[in-house]
């Protein structure tokens, strides 16, 4: 992605004020960039995707994550779902790796053109993303790119298939760049219908021994003190 469009498709909200506001490039602290391609935050920052890609730490599918990774603060997975053919098996994932209290990023699309990295598979709403990781406390959901820039984006994509020549294409794509820049001001009343992307934060629940029903007892028996047992998850 050049600079041209990072500047048209800029997020309301994105993985880089996800690490800021929650500080997750402190010492000690342990991140797994899930789907990462080779996108590399920081150094306590684990890089696992299912293409051998440089950066990579780990190759493997984040729909079965291997149980040597280990346990981690925060979890991110920003646009990557949409490969994923089973993102509730990924939402499941994410919980079993997270530790108790550990927070979650995901950035997912909605509308948004085919993108050809691996099999493209799946378009979410905020609806959808919440009700994928509803195990999880939801902390906030949101469009991280708003109708105007989603607008701008398509134009751009489709200037850029027009064609069979990708000379004229790329012509076609720059033009329509520029020409579309001033979409990226538009504002809609309803944003969840047509943003481009949204984006959810949530937090694994801290784990409690199960509550156990109390059962009566005969009028004669003594009431024994009930043991404790600590639960370790």
């Amino acid at each position: 992605m050049g600079l041209g469009e990072t500047l048209v498709w800029a997020k309301q909200f994105s993985d880089r004020e996800f690490i800021q506001r929650y500080r997750l490039e402190a010492p000690g602290k342990r991140v797994l960039n899930a789907g990462s391609s080779s996108l590399r935050y920081g150094p306590n920052f684990l890089n696992v995707d299912i293409q051998d890609k440089e950066g990579v730490d780990v190759v493997c599918d984040i729909h079965d994550l291997p149980p040597g990774l280990g346990e981690f603060d925060a979890v991110i997975c920003n646009a990557a779902l949409q490969y994923c053919h089973n993102p509730h098996r990924v939402a499941a994932e994410f919980m079993r790796v997270l530790k108790p209290g550990g927070l979650l990023f995901v950035d997912a699309p909605w509308v948004q053109p085919f993108c050809e990295d691996t099999a493209d598979r799946h378009r979410y709403s905020e609806t959808a993303l919440r009700d994928i990781f509803r195990e999880f406390e939801i902390v906030e959901s949101g469009p991280s790119i708003l109708p105007g820039s989603a607008l701008s984006m398509l134009c751009i994509h489709i200037a850029g298939s027009m064609t069979s020549n990708k000379y004229v294409n790329h012509a076609l794509r720059l033009t329509a760049r520029l020409l579309t820049w001033p979409l990226r001001a538009i504002r809609t009343a309803q944003p969840h219908k047509t943003a481009g992307a949204f984006y959810l934060i949530a937090r694994k629940g801290t784990v409690f021994a199960p509550a156990v029903s109390p059962q009566p007892s005969a009028p004669s028996a003594k009431r024994l003190p009930v043991p404790r047992y600590s639960h370790h998850g």
